[in-house]
């Protein structure tokens, strides 16, 4: 195993640059949000509005277009995408052309967040996620789309052509998921035929330094493995601890926001996308550490780390300078 390194600092600290007195909000990156489903629309707010109070400059939302009304409104800094929907008002197969169009333009992309697990929704985010050139974070319900796509291409193909197929990506793939969805993704890539010990979502939880290096190396992919001290393995092995943040982490949507944040991190510094990942983990771990000493442990939600965040930063900042 590569030598894991503990984070309770900024450790890339370059990733925190002072913007010059001339800045175009393009120069802060574009970012593109392919989220939400008639019954998950705060998913896709959640991840938004951590993108933007990350310091992205430009952000596209892709949602069925159903929903215009209620993002436009809520969301008025964003673009908006309507993209095709299916009759239950979920993203439809045929809005891979238009994603891919806008793509193009964007320095991130972000697909997961409030999906649904509506078959023909699956579809296309497997399309997206294996097609697109862009960074691509991968999170929730993407990530079950994922899991989902490794198991058909398992039950014909072997482990050879599972890691050939991903390593011939163009785009980085970024993948955050909890134990749960680690679990189900560990278990579409079958790993070992006769495994020496039975892995669960605690067996994960206890030892995500020994299990995000797996997912990495057949998926050739980054991975940022939530829980309790949240673990950030990069494609080579190397590995990062973050040691910030504790249980108030532990809340619906909070999922939502660390995508959010990953996803801007890595707009932003789109060439050092290990280095964005791990700074994104420590403000996401320390802003709702700060938010909890206002709100308390237990009644923080989700929005409290996003209404903290921008303090995290500022703290961040000053730390390192």
């Amino acid at each position: 195993m590569s030598e894991i390194i503990y984070q309770t600092k900024p450790l890339f600290p370059k990733l925190l640059w002072q913007r010059p007195v001339h800045f175009y909000k393009a120069e802060a990156g574009k970012v593109m949000v392919i989220a939400g489903s008639k019954t998950m629309t705060g998913a896709a707010i959640l991840a938004c509005e951590a993108v933007f109070r990350s310091g992205t400059g430009v952000l596209v939302l892709g949602f069925p277009e159903g929903l215009k009304k209620i993002y436009s409104e809520i969301l008025p800094e964003a673009m908006t995408l309507p993209l095709p929907e299916t009759p239950a008002q979920t993203l439809a197969k045929n809005a891979d052309k238009l994603i891919f169009d806008q793509a193009d333009a964007c320095d991130s992309i972000i697909i997961g967040p409030g999906l649904s697990q509506n078959a023909e929704t699956i579809l296309l985010a497997w399309e997206v996620i294996t097609k697109t050139k862009k960074p691509i974070v991968v999170d929730a319900d993407g990530l079950s789309a994922l899991a989902k796509g490794i198991g058909v291409m398992r039950s014909k193909e072997d482990l050879i052509y599972l890691k050939k197929y991903f390593s011939s990506m163009e785009s980085e793939l970024i993948l955050t998921p909890h134990p749960g969805e680690a679990l189900k993704i560990y278990q579409a890539i079958k790993p070992s035929a006769k495994p020496d010990i039975k892995v669960t979502a605690n067996y994960i939880e206890n030892n995500k330094e020994k299990v995000a290096p797996i997912l990495s190396e057949y998926l050739h992919a980054y991975v940022v493995l939530k829980g309790n001290d949240t673990v950030v393995c990069d494609r080579d092995g190397k590995i990062v601890v973050n040691k910030v943040g504790g249980p108030e982490l532990a809340t619906a949507g909070s999922g939502d926001v660390l995508s959010g944040i990953v996803g801007s991190f890595i707009g932003q510094n789109p060439k050092e996308i290990f280095e964005a990942c791990c700074t994104a983990v420590y403000l996401h771990g320390l802003s709702g550490q700060m938010a909890s000493e206002i709100v308390g442990e237990r009644s923080l939600i989700a929005s409290d780390i996003i209404r903290y965040l921008p303090e995290a930063i500022k703290k961040a900042e000053t730390d390192i300078s």
